[in-house]
């Protein structure tokens, strides 16, 4: 039998033996038990023939047709009418409802599938569904493919069992039966870690609704259906950038998932964190931009780096359980979240105002991105800020006082806290800070402790003690015009961030180096002349800007028509993007490289990408939307254009596309899902439209 058919196998007893609800409506003790309504059935997409309905009233009956069932064909959902029941059950009892399933189809296509029971009602005391499949129910698990139609649909029996312990009367019509793709054994590879634990070590199936079993047997060297082998681990990279998945189910045998298990899966909205799991590996759930909230179950005890960071659609409360020893930096940053709390028991961590922080109030790991402040004061005992701990919290407004005594804060750290301003007063105490701690924050001036051994501030200005590095230009002053010292040697990375009003800059003759969106989104215009001294240049250091031409002539970096590259030009690195006279951009054929937001807000409506291209950095064309005609002669570019946000957003306006015919063979076939190839009315190349 092969594995996708044990597979099969193995599902209609998820597709069976469904159980546990709590219901319903008090009675009196020494009546029958009245049990009406509707079962509902959620079957989005497929096509389910329900044969039979029985009702089995104790376990030593034999199941009889519900009064009233008609047999038949159900397109999405189905109602089971049990007003004419009577449930003659005294006091207490068991009684058992068996769906009889053929057909069940899916795009006329047989694929396995799994039923899980959810109860919507209020919880009444007495009663609940039990799981145990009972001696004449089919295994737990099992689904049977049979002939019928001249197909091989599925077929199976969903068995929900009630057991009432104390006279209560109920309204079925709360229980949801739901049906899910399975997970495909046959797509799946494993690693056996220790005895007779598996870990699914990667997974190339095409399901949206994926339930992984808890164990497998292994037969010439595939997985399936079995009791051999536990599944205890979800492993590193299984699903990274995999869009089809909307909801994951875990066996509760899952103790650990791995390293980038579901990152960039933006279209993930659901998975469950059974008990029992201790681990959550870093970038985990990266970027799961879909995903909503999740419970942290009472095993947990590591919630590795970034593991939920930009989760924003994980929204309200989450709550970190007593058992939680280590979270990771930016693990929990960037969440919808309106606070966090923390279980009294635990010796790692407390919540103070939604606020997370060490149990000693030493450390402040983060702030909850949807909770709303005005003039946040950070608590005396705070000595260290995590990484981004308050990035893009835009709901912090007025000003910021930091504790008298910190030490230490991390990169980005109050990055994209648009509403702080005023004046922001640095303590003696601090003598750590990453790049881009105040990035786009509103500040009017800093103010540095005097007796600070690190910094110092002038003019409201941020640098170093030795003033040879400036920090940052607070971005909130109503400077049009700025001159740097003579001392500085190097801009720290977003040093000028968003400084709007911020027109004209003079650089100093010796300066050495311009750090990562140095001016970004700043306000600078005009021509820019940057010093022969300049051995390094960041990223996008005047993406978002109106400069109208860069020079500079040097060892290491060279300027052609105003546009930035190195000495070699195999590197684009700016396009001065507040130049307006260019419809179209042809980038050099000596360039291979396009660097991170390089051409980023550009106003030219046409590109040509020389076949010498080879990478397109991050966001490259980030907001060109003018940007509506790409010529394309890259086959490594070509290769890469599978979406209209692939390669740095290169296709996210474009309306028409000229691929060379060298290049064309290269075209992956999702490209086929965002473009229509059309006459073409250029030589040599191939013509596009959007669809």
């Amino acid at each position: 039998m092969s594995a996708k058919v044990k597979l099969i196998t193995c599902v209609v007893g998820m597709l069976i033996a469904i159980g546990m609800f709590v219901v319903g409506v008090i009675a009196a003790t020494q009546q029958n038990i009245v049990m009406q309504g509707n079962v509902n059935f959620d079957i989005p997409n497929k096509t389910l023939y329900v044969n039979d309905v029985r009702l089995q009233q104790s376990m030593s009956e034999t199941p009889q047709t519900v009064p009233g069932f008609r047999k038949g064909y159900i397109n999405d959902g189905f109602n089971l009418n049990l007003a004419n029941a009577n449930f003659d059950i005294n006091t207490t009892g068991t009684f058992v409802l068996y769906f009889d399933i053929i057909n069940l189809i899916v795009d006329g296509q047989t694929v396995p599938y799994t039923v899980t029971a959810s109860w919507s009602g209020s919880p009444v005391p007495s009663v609940e569904f039990s799981l145990d499949p009972g001696s004449e129910k089919i295994a737990k698990g099992t689904v049977t493919p049979i002939d019928r139609n001249d197909s091989t649909p599925l077929s199976g029996t969903i068995v929900l069992e009630v057991n009432v312990y104390d006279g209560q009367s109920f309204d079925l019509s709360n229980i949801l039966l739901t049906f899910e793709q399975a997970f495909d054994s046959s797509k799946a590879d494993y690693i056996i870690t220790e005895g007779n634990n598996i870990t699914i070590d990667s997974y190339t199936g095409s399901e949206s609704n994926v339930v992984i079993p808890g164990s497998f047997s292994i037969v010439d060297g595939e997985l399936v259906d079995g009791d051999d082998y536990t599944v205890t681990s979800v492993g590193d990279n299984i699903f990274t950038n995999n869009t089809n998945i909307t909801t994951v189910t875990l066996p509760d045998t899952i103790t650990s998932i791995g390293s980038s298990a579901f990152q960039n899966c933006s279209n993930l909205t659901t998975i469950n964190l059974p008990e029992g799991l201790t681990e959550i590996g870093e970038n985990a759930f990266h970027y799961c931009s879909r995903l909503t909230d999740i419970v942290l179950p009472d095993t947990l005890t590591t919630i590795g780096d970034s593991a939920f960071y930009n989760c924003y659609s994980i929204s309200g409360t989450l709550n970190i359980p007593a058992s939680v020893s280590y979270i990771g930096k930016m693990s929990v940053i960037l969440l919808g979240l309106t606070e966090f709390t923390v279980d009294a028991g635990s010796q790692y961590f407390t919540a103070v105002d939604g606020v997370l922080y060490s149990k000693d109030m030493t450390r402040l790991l983060a702030y909850p991105r949807s909770k709303s402040t005005t003039n946040f004061v950070v608590p005396n005992e705070v000595l260290t800020i995590d990484q981004s701990a308050f990035r893009a919290c835009t709901g912090l407004r007025g000003t910021l006082t930091l504790s008298p005594y910190l030490t230490t804060m991390g990169t980005e750290v109050f990055f994209g806290c648009s509403n702080l301003n005023g004046d922001l007063s640095i303590p003696a105490s601090l003598t750590s800070m990453g790049a881009g701690v105040f990035a786009q924050c509103m500040f009017s001036a800093f103010n540095v402790d005097p007796s600070n051994s690190a910094y110092m501030s002038e003019n409201g200005v941020l640098y170093n003690k030795s003033k040879t590095n400036l920090i940052h230009y607070p971005a909130g002053s109503d400077t049009t015009s700025f001159t740097l010292s003579s001392t500085v040697k190097d801009i720290q990375a977003h040093g000028f961030f968003g400084a709007a009003s911020l027109q004209s800059v003079v650089l100093p003759e010796n300066l050495q180096s311009i750090g990562n969106f140095a001016f970004y989104n700043s306000g600078l215009s005009g021509d820019i002349v940057l010093p022969s001294s300049i051995t390094s240049i960041g990223s996008g250091i005047f993406a978002y800007t109106t400069v109208n031409s860069i020079s500079i002539d040097n060892a290491y970096y060279k300027t052609i028509d105003g546009v930035l590259y190195n000495a070699a030009v195999t590197e684009l690195l700016q396009y001065p993007n507040g130049n307006t006279n260019n419809e179209s951009f042809i980038i050099p054929n000596t360039v291979n490289t396009i660097g991170d937001y390089s051409l980023a807000g550009s106003m030219f409506s046409s590109v040509t990408i020389p076949a010498s291209v080879t990478t397109i950095k991050g966001y490259a064309f980030s907001r060109c939307t003018n940007l509506t005609t790409v010529i394309v002669e890259s086959s490594s570019v070509a290769a890469m254009l599978s979406s209209k946000s692939a390669v740095g957003l290169l296709l996210n306006n474009a309306t028409t596309v000229y691929v060379s015919e060298s290049a064309a063979s290269s075209l992956p076939e999702a490209f086929a899902n965002i473009f229509i190839e059309d006459q073409t009315d250029m030589t040599g190349y191939r013509k596009y439209l959007a669809l």
